[in-house]
């Protein structure tokens, strides 16, 4: 049977009943969103058939997109079994206890912007930042009674803008590759839409502190936390040995799986000396369950009973499923066949920037997957840009605006599921991830004023009659 290609009509028509299936799920009914993607998976499998694909062929994409989030799984993985024994061995009690004392309550989460924001420049990666920092910046805030979903959105607001300002970022270099840019061109350009963003974010959140209770944490309960740490666990710096070693290790360029790899060893050998008696059972054991604390605090209780390879399987479960939807509509070619039909609306400058956000977002909803949201979109819209006389760093910006930063507001998206899998809240950090609602909104008024748009260097409309005279 003969394959067909899917109409911009019926695309649509999908993309519209996967939202609204995804939405009503997980927002009026509460569910995770593992079944609605499971539900939305099989009525795009069965529009496949319609089109004359085999079960064959799109179990074959189902596999091809899952190989895509292995790298993702076992990062993940390794996350969940060094955040147990971080715990086991008080690097997550030392660095919440030093931290209650130097980070005022009124200020909290603007700091927590600004320090995660320069942790992911240095290291080049949001994953690294929430890994390290955030995660310390989470047990803070459980002391100064601030809200976890705030800081979690704060966290994320300054992993995500270090990420995209950072050379050694992989999407950053990605996105530059795509629209064939020099990367530093490329970065300097992304300051116009992600510096305003940013200074947007650190004014909400400053506002946020002055206007409700988040500025005014109990003292008591700060210092009975920090009296609790002190006497239930043996803080010492040599525990730090091994977050600071992966900051290192991201900054020098080494891979995110060795690089945990090596924190894991340097945690395990740290434990013996931390945890007098401690012996390799007991390690591996908090290294699969996660570790339970029992201080009869309860800040501290819930603050420090978590991680364990256990406590990341809800994450890696939703990650094969959300590949394995977005392999079939790959497959069949819904996404091509939206940013295809979008071409006759690409007539001026604001268009083609609006289509451009628009399919990152699309790409992002339905796929769930970042990589895809930068290549697709940059590789069919990439004519369009020098059709509206917009110099290709237009597009490589843009691409970041919606494709990588809108990336962490997809719940069932790679980066979605890491924050909350790495940071053990829910959906509830989503709201206050500013920074990802801002940035496409600024780059979308940039497109129609024209403001912070880049011309290319010789007119296309000259260059084309030029090119007639030419061959006259």
């Amino acid at each position: 049977m003969e394959k067909r290609t899917p109409s911009f009509a019926m695309s649509i028509t999908i993309f519209a009943a996967i939202i609204a299936i995804l939405g009503v799920s997980i927002l009026v009914f509460g569910a995770a969103p593992h079944i609605p993607i499971v539900l939305v998976a099989i009525i795009v499998a069965v529009y496949g058939f319609k089109l004359g694909y085999t079960w064959k062929e799109l179990e074959k994409a189902i596999t091809k997109g899952v190989s895509h989030g292995v790298p993702a799984i076992l990062i993940l993985s390794l996350i969940g079994i060094l955040v147990g024994v971080w715990v086991l061995n008080g690097t997550v009690q030392t660095i919440t206890f030093y931290g209650l004392q130097v980070l005022s309550p009124s200020i909290f989460l603007v700091s927590a912007v600004i320090i995660t924001a320069v942790v992911a420049t240095m290291t080049g990666s949001s994953w690294s930042a929430i890994s390290t920092i955030g995660i310390a910046l989470m047990g803070v805030s459980y002391g100064m009674e601030i809200s976890a979903s705030m800081t979690a959105g704060a966290i994320v607001c300054g992993a995500i803008f270090g990420d995209k300002m950072s050379p050694l970022s992989d999407t950053t270099n990605l996105t530059a590759a795509t629209a064939k840019v020099d990367i530093f061109q490329h970065i300097k350009h992304m300051l116009w839409t992600t510096v305003p963003s940013l200074l947007i974010t650190l004014l909400i959140f400053g506002v946020i502190s002055f206007m409700t209770s988040a500025g005014a944490a109990s003292t008591d309960n700060v210092q009975m936390m920090i009296s609790t740490l002190e006497n239930e666990y043996n803080l010492t710096p040599i525990s730090l040995i091994s977050p600071l070693l992966i900051i290192i290790l991201a900054f020098r360029r080494v891979s995110s799986i060795p690089a945990l790899v090596i924190g894991l060893v340097a945690a395990v050998a740290t434990t013996f000396y931390t945890v007098p008696g401690v012996t390799f059972g007991e390690i591996m054991s908090t290294a699969h369950f996660g570790y339970t604390a029992e201080t009869g605090v309860e800040a501290i209780d819930s603050l420090l009973s978590l991680g364990g390879l256990d406590s990341m399987l809800f994450g890696v479960s939703l990650i094969l499923i959300a590949l394995s939807f977005g392999g079939i509509i790959r497959e069949i070619g819904i996404a091509y066949a939206l940013i295809d039909g979008m071409r006759n609306f690409l007539k001026n400058r604001g268009n083609v920037v609006l289509s451009t956000v628009l399919s990152c977002l699309g790409i992002n909803v339905a796929v769930g997957e970042q990589y895809l949201s930068i290549i697709l979109p940059g590789q069919m819209l990439e004519d369009s840009y020098k059709e509206a006389n917009l110099h290709p760093k237009n597009l490589s910006r843009t691409l970041e605006d919606a494709g990588t930063i809108i990336h962490p507001l997809i719940p069932w998206g790679v980066t979605g599921v890491f924050i909350m899998s790495t940071l053990n809240i829910g959906m509830g950090y989503i709201p206050f991830a500013f920074i990802c609602f801002i940035t496409p909104v600024i780059a979308i008024i940039y497109g129609y004023t024209g403001f912070a748009m880049t011309p290319l260097n010789e007119d296309p409309i000259k260059l084309e009659k030029a090119r007639w005279e030419k061959d006259a």
